[in-house]
């Protein structure tokens, strides 16, 4: 009965699209959907024919204004992609966000690099997530792209930040409603590939007089299912591996921020932040092994099951007037997660079967207190400011092989005193910016094993000096050009610097190394800028005491490590802008070529030679946006990688095509979405080395292509508040991470 009350047959027509979603019956779904889509469309025809034969008095109580930031936006120190105006953002995560980010990518192992660089940090409302790589992957992929407002990509640092990441900083930003009152909005999705995967999200906003509240939740789960090839060639043996891998995924996570305004010069806030992940990874694979004097197959089956914790709080005091403003802030990170691993390796000739078992437990607690004053002296800015971290790492293994039991413990404390200053001015149509940041590091590490041998890390203690630098001339209203130099390091992660042997599978393990030294980056930027919009960019760096992981051969035993990998040499040019061709369509596109070259002797290790060796690489991206109508849009992007290289490593091209469409309805209130991703199904890695005397070829095709259908609905009693409560001009500083 759709003749009465149009509004409860919505409500309970879009309750029930959720229940299907939950129970995963798309038919039922998609038919819901349906039904939601012709309703609207009813009662839209109904207000149209009202409304022409109704001549109404109407007084307006609110007036909501509407801008739409462009796809991108392109500024001196950072570029920013804007979410909100992506066609095909619904239903992804923030790990496949940032692979249409310009001059991001993501390998096959899923490691976030800028400009083919590695070791980055990501911050989360200004507030940095103090994880390892594999870490902020999970973290990533629990965050659902309906919250995120923008993504900033911030290459080239001033001495504010944090020195760690040599790479750069990729700066997530969620939503918050600059409306007075009470807003939100509600997501739900589907997608269907071989497997499935669903997401819902939620974020609201509370804005009262002096009292702010912000929250932002999502739940997410999914079945992923991966095809792995392998190949490793020796001088007698010749290696053939094919598997599947299964992952199953969940997550729960909510951040909370408030604020409070005491008066107009004093604010005082709070940020909570909870993310559980659960990954489950069942896998087999086949390995068939041929010889001189060996033909066998070995099958390998593990079950690995994945548990990660992550709390934060924050407390925050502002000070504000328009010559000064003073921040102080406490943060308190706690992690911990489970892993339990079990592998049993079975060989067909002999029928002879062994077994691993490895059970680890982390936990890391951090503490970090910080102070930031920007004084404005006339037409000059002065930035100053001191920061404390401690950081306590707990990792417990148990693991066994056969009857033989082994257990490891690696502690690892670490506590960094920062000071920073940082001078701006502009004098005609010149501007500068100079900085110093200066970071004592005190360390503490200890592995103790089964038999209580102890290990301690050498080095526990060293000052460093990080210099920035900025200059910019503008030309003229459109066009500007500018320099920059900045010195960055990275720390080594307690993992990677942890002796332990971890054993996957018969032939191949992996082992961290007490040595890891942190490596330094100097980079050099050059870039012109028209209208705000179209960049070009000339980058150059190098990194001394490269940290990179190595293949070393041991007999027919693989061993994986991490190394300083002597240095690299990396250049690029990046050119990214937009252009529109006529009212409906506009493109923005990335085009960057790059060179690297590395040098090093890793002849000390085990079937490796010295590299003195380069290649050219290419990173691009497109996106055309189609505006049919002011409530229905389309897209159609793409991003590629070319083939590149790295130390030892070369790796095959990789690309990808997505589609998407967007209707709106109830003056844009319920959005609904239609994508299809990586319409081709090409994103499959590919990695090679031939170095010395290690011969091996990896390639990993996971589930990529897939149909999503997703809904979006925004709900709320807000007003346009008279004056616009003023933003943080400085961006927030952020706990210390360790690569």
């Amino acid at each position: 009965n759709f003749a009465s009350n149009y509004n409860m047959k919505r409500l309970v027509l879009f309750l029930h699209v959720i229940s299907c979603q939950k129970t995963n019956n798309m038919k039922k779904f998609i038919f819901s959907l349906l039904l939601i889509i012709v309703l609207f469309n009813v009662q839209a025809q109904k207000n149209d024919t009202l409304s022409k034969d109704t001549l109404k008095n109407v007084n307006l109580t609110q007036v909501e204004v509407r801008a739409i930031a462009p796809l991108i936006t392109v500024k001196i120190d950072k570029i920013l992609l804007n979410v909100e105006s992506m066609a095909n953002a619904d239903g992804l995560n923030a790990l496949e966000l940032l692979r249409q980010a310009p001059g991001i990518t993501i390998d096959g192992l899923e490691n976030v690099k800028i400009s083919g660089k590695n070791g980055i940090q990501v911050l989360l409302d200004g507030r940095l997530q103090n994880l390892s790589s594999q870490q902020l992957t999970s973290l990533l992929k629990g965050t659902n792209a309906s919250n995120i407002k923008t993504i900033e990509i911030i290459t080239n640092p001033s001495a504010k930040y944090d020195a760690a990441g040599n790479a750069g900083i990729i700066s997530i930003i969620f939503k918050k409603s600059e409306l007075s009152g009470s807003n939100g909005s509600l997501s739900i999705g589907y997608q269907q590939m071989k497997n499935y995967r669903q997401n819902s999200a939620f974020n609201y906003t509370l804005k009262q007089r002096k009292f702010n509240l912000f929250a932002t939740g999502n739940f997410d789960n999914s079945l992923q299912r991966t095809e792995v090839q392998s190949r490793r060639i020796l001088t007698d043996k010749f290696f053939e591996q094919n598997g599947i891998e299964q992952q199953g995924y969940s997550n729960p996570g909510i951040r909370i921020t408030t604020t409070y305004e005491l008066s107009k010069k004093h604010k005082i806030g709070a940020n909570f932040n909870f993310q559980r992940i659960w990954d489950d990874f069942p896998s087999t694979a086949n390995t068939r092994i041929t010889g001189t004097a060996t033909n066998d197959i070995l099958t390998t089956s593990t079950l690995a099951n994945l548990t990660e914790n992550n709390f934060s709080y924050n407390l925050n005091y502002q000070y504000s007037t328009e010559r000064i403003k003073f921040n102080i802030e406490a943060d308190q990170l706690d992690y911990n997660s489970k892993l339990s691993n079990e592998v049993v390796n079975i060989f067909k000739d002999n029928l002879s079967r062994t077994d691993f078992e490895n059970q680890t437990a982390t936990k890391i607690a951090l503490s970090t207190l910080k102070t930031d004053l920007t004084l404005k002296i006339g037409e000059t800015n002065f930035e100053t400011g001191m920061k404390y971290s401690l950081s306590k790492t707990d990792n417990l293994l148990n693991a066994s092989l056969q009857s033989i039991l082994q257990f490891n413990t690696f502690e690892y404390n670490e506590k960094i005193y920062a000071a920073y200053g940082s001078l701006n001015r502009s004098v005609g149509n010149w501007s500068f910016q100079i900085g110093l940041r200066a970071e004592h590091t005190q360390m503490a590490g200890e592995s103790v094993n089964e038999l209580m041998q102890r290990k301690n890390q050498p080095d526990t203690s060293y000052l460093n000096l990080f210099p920035t630098a900025f200059l910019r001339y503008k030309i003229n209203e459109k066009h500007s050009i500018g320099f920059s130099y900045s010195r960055r390091l990275n720390r080594p992660s307690f993992q990677d610097q942890n002796p332990y042997l971890y054993r996957t599978d018969f032939y191949y393990a992996s082992k961290g190394n007490p040595l890891l030294l942190p490596q330094f980056t100097q980079t050099f930027e050059l870039n012109y800028v028209l209208n705000g919009q179209t960049q070009f960019k000339l980058n150059f760096n190098q990194t001394n005491a490269l940290i990179e992981f190595i293949s070393t051969q041991v007999k027919d035993q693989t061993l994986v490590l991490p190394v300083n990998a002597g240095n690299r040499s990396f250049i690029n040019l990046n050119i990214s802008t937009p252009f529109k061709i006529g009212k409906f369509w506009d493109i923005y596109g990335v085009v960057e070529p790059y060179y690297q070259f590395y040098k090093a002797d890793l002849s000390k290790y085990n079937g490796l030679t010295k590299i003195d060796n380069g290649g050219f690489g290419f990173n691009g991206y497109i996106s055309n946006t189609f505006s049919l109508t002011k409530t229905l849009k389309g897209s159609l992007s793409s991003w590629y990688n070319y083939a590149s290289r790295s130390s030892i490593y070369s790796t095959k091209p990789i690309y990808s095509i997505d589609g998407a469409v967007k209707k709106q309805f109830l003056d844009n209130k319920l959005t609904i979405n239609l994508a299809m991703r990586d319409i081709l199904n090409s994103q499959r890695w590919q990695q090679n080395i031939e170095l010395g005397e290690i011969n091996q070829s990896s390639l990993r095709k996971w589930e990529s292509r897939g149909l999503y259908l997703s809904l979006n609905y925004s709900f709320g009693n807000g007003k346009l508040k008279g004056n616009r409560e003023k933003e943080k001009t400085e961006e927030q500083q952020r706990i210390k991470k360790r690569n």
